[in-house]
């Protein structure tokens, strides 16, 4: 049986580039890793220094090549607003959630850069700068100008290794095992590289949560939750890093919606002709919730709390009887047909005589977010 589905568009855009927003914070990490392979490449070889400096760039090119098509696509989509359409006829909307998927898969990225290609990074230039490297240099120098030859075969199956990290491991492999096959070298180096990065894992454990803390404060995020995403024991360096990481960034993305949200309410309620200034939005850490007071000349008053996710509530009061609605019908439409937000629940909550100048109107509402 068809029933009605409700799309909000704009909803979409909302988490979609709260979530590139994200990601763009994480790419000046890629830049930091550029900096310290500039700084080491004296003692690395020239081919060592450009093959990573180009499995940086291409790393960081795949996560700005998606946050550009997520971003391209919910800016176009987020023009739409909000459309009530037949489930069994979804016709040009029957997409509409595709960009949510690609949101997905960036956030997933995101925390394979922040947490895991970093950590690869950092161990493989620790095994190139180890205590090896001169012998290993010259051995690679001699392959490189013919004075060594390696098995054509062998050659062939390590050029052909896509990821730049795992190259690196298997040619270290062949300068310590030059007669062995790639089979066996592949297997060798992935051992070491396994060993590598556990360590790297272990060393770096600690400076990452410290990390991730300073990220969940610049959204001030408080020190309760903080706590409780980044005390995790059980499992390996990685798993933990990687278990905080996924928490971290759905509580960044979660604040950044909220605060889209404020300043969507901020712009509705002015356009009603209420006054907000930043001293009427503050932060209720104790009870996890944004306040924002706005007032009118008449002494119409209208209190919101903002929760995660968008959802709020909101008061209205100061008014003669039910002279509110001119006020509350507007906004209402407003959030609705022009920022995608739904009235999810409602309750009425009358003070005193209704007549009087004493008329309090609760609503909840939720933006209509699509979580991942």
């Amino acid at each position: 049986m068809s029933h009605a589905v409700r799309i909000d568009y704009q909803g979409i855009s909302i988490q979609c580039q709260s979530i590139c927003e994200m990601a763009s914070s994480h790419l000046c990490k890629l830049d930091k890793m550029l900096d310290e392979i500039e700084n080491s490449s004296k003692r690395l070889l020239n081919s060592q220094t450009e093959a990573l400096r180009k499995e940086i760039i291409k790393t960081k090119q795949k996560l700005q090549a998606k946050i550009d098509s997520v971003i391209q696509q919910a800016r176009r989509n987020a023009s739409r607003g909000t459309v009530v359409v037949d489930s069994d006829f979804m016709g040009k909307h029957a997409n509409a959630y595709g960009v949510i998927d690609e949101a997905k898969e960036l956030k997933k990225m995101v925390a394979r850069l922040s947490d895991t290609k970093i950590v690869e990074f950092e161990s493989l230039l620790n095994q190139l700068l180890g205590n090896k490297l001169e012998s290993q240099n010259e051995r690679l120098k001699d392959l490189a100008s013919g004075k060594l030859s390696i098995n054509i075969e062998v050659q062939r199956k390590i050029e052909e290794i896509e990821d730049e990290i795992v190259k690196q491991y298997v040619y270290l492999a062949w300068v310590d095992h030059p007669d062995e096959s790639f089979d066996r070298l592949y297997t060798i180096a992935m051992n070491v590289k396994d060993l590598a990065d556990r360590k790297q894992y272990e060393i770096t454990e600690k400076a990452k949560i410290e990390e991730i803390k300073i990220e969940l404060r610049e959204e001030k995020i408080d020190e309760t939750t903080i706590d409780k995403i980044t005390s995790v024991s059980n499992g390996t360096a990685k798993e933990r890093i990687q278990r905080v990481r996924e928490q971290a960034n759905a509580k960044i993305v979660d604040e950044k919606v909220r605060k889209e949200s404020v300043k969507i309410i901020v712009k509705s309620i002015k356009n009603r002709g209420f006054v907000v200034d930043a001293k009427s939005i503050n932060i209720d850490r104790a009870n996890n919730q944004v306040i924002i007071v706005a007032m009118k000349p008449s002494g119409a008053k209208a209190e919101f709390k903002v929760f995660l996710d968008g959802k709020f509530e909101y008061c209205f009061n100061g008014y003669e009887g039910q002279a509110c609605q001119k006020d509350i019908q507007p906004f209402m439409q407003d959030l609705e047909e022009v920022y995608g937000i739904k009235v999810m629940n409602q309750t009425e909550l009358w003070g005193g005589n209704p007549d009087k100048n004493s008329t309090i109107k609760y609503q909840t509402v939720n933006h209509n977010s699509i979580g991942g």
